[in-house]
């Protein structure tokens, strides 16, 4: 395995490390932006040196407040608006341009991950294993074609422990 050193940038509320070590956390949890977002506020607060749970509550607020008000602030003009010709022909291309940014996000925090990993390519090969579990499933054995979707949280917990096998064994 190769070491390296990370400095954390003046500008930045939290470590790299930290996020993916949150966002690995949240996601064996319920309600996962609820959790990651107040895990956040809780290290920006901490670092800035003020009461965590004043950070706790910012940072739902900052994940919450802006829907909440768009909500309110756009419902009353969206039964009008959904109808408009224009609106339902470009509906098709706002669908298909949500999923690229999502799909985009997930390759780069692939690349993040697995840039900051000290088992590399053994972090690849879980994740790989991880989403062919909980998307495909694995089969079960007991009637042809029969597959079990492995739950996203014990998919959280398998790589963990795959991720300790690929350190006792040395893996890169």
């Amino acid at each position: 395995c190769e070491s390296y050193v990370t400095v954390p940038r003046a500008d930045s509320w939290i470590t790299e490390e930290q996020f993916f070590a949150g966002l690995g956390v949240v996601q064996a949890m319920p309600g996962p932006l609820f959790n990651l977002a107040a895990y956040i506020g809780a290290l920006a607060a901490r670092r800035a040196g003020i009461n965590v749970l004043a950070g706790i509550f910012a940072a739902w607020f900052g994940l919450f407040g802006p829907g909440v008000m768009l909500i309110y602030g756009v419902l009353p003009f969206w039964g009008a608006f959904r109808k408009q010709p224009t609106y339902r022909r470009a509906l098709p291309g706002l669908n298909s341009s949500a999923v690229g940014l999502v799909v985009a996000a997930v390759f780069q925090m692939s690349f993040k991950v697995r840039e900051i990993s000290p088992f590399k390519d053994a972090s690849v090969v879980i994740g790989i294993l991880a989403f062919y579990a909980t998307h495909f499933g694995v089969p079960t054995g007991t009637n042809k074609g029969e597959v079990w979707k492995m739950p996203a949280p014990l998919a959280v917990v398998g790589g963990g422990v795959l991720g300790i096998i690929a350190w006792a064994a040395g893996c890169t």
